[in-house]
């Protein structure tokens, strides 16, 4: 198990009533906006393709709502300008045991993290919890490990923008989240309603 396993400790939030089921591109769009509203204080801007942009610590982080059924792709550039892929390739397979949770793929000359939502049905918790899990990792990013892939970190340096309580600060370990770029948990600030019970 790596130190980024998490699959034991979390606590359960979910509430079924905050779970939603459609299979309405539009609707399911609708939802994940209004969700990333409530986490950002406000509307989270959409590009031309439809994604849905969030600004975490410096790096493009974009949800994608799947045209061909409920599902959501959470992704982000975090390294460009890779000219050797082998080195690159070399470097992905520790990469992704410490991140289990987490995908990484090269795609030209950028390494991509993402990873995949089930939104049948769609529950807000699921999203903002893969959003943390990108923004936990954003603190491990900064020049060293840019290097290990041979680029430069796909990251602007003066965006200090960030979702909750963070802080600020741009590219990843130089945020304010913590103590020497520790995540201090619960960081968000965000969690669903208490799960109810039935008499």
């Amino acid at each position: 198990m790596s130190d980024h396993d998490t699959t034991d400790d979390q606590p359960l939030r979910i509430d079924g009533a905050l779970a939603v089921v459609t299979e309405q591109h539009d609707q399911l769009h609708a939802l994940c906006v209004r969700t990333l509203a409530e986490l950002l204080g406000s509307e989270p801007d959409t590009d031309e393709d439809g994604d849905i942009a969030i600004p975490v610590h410096g790096f493009a982080v974009y949800v994608t709502v799947a045209d061909d059924g409920p599902q959501l792709h959470v992704w982000s550039s975090i390294v460009t300008g890779i000219t050797d892929r082998a080195q690159a390739t070399t470097q992905l397979v520790a990469l992704s045991e410490e991140w289990p949770r987490l995908r990484f793929s090269l795609s030209e000359e950028h390494l991509l993290v993402s990873t995949l939502v089930d939104a049948d049905p769609f529950a807000p918790q699921h999203l903002i919890n893969l959003i943390d899990e990108i923004h936990d990792l954003t603190h491990d990013l900064d020049d060293d490990f840019a290097a290990r892939f041979g680029g430069t970190l796909d990251c602007d340096a003066d965006d200090d923008s960030y979702a909750g309580d963070c802080g600020g600060g741009g590219c990843g370990g130089d945020c304010a989240c913590g103590d020497n770029g520790e995540h201090v948990e619960g960081d968000l600030g965000i969690t669903a309603a208490a799960p109810t019970t039935s008499a």
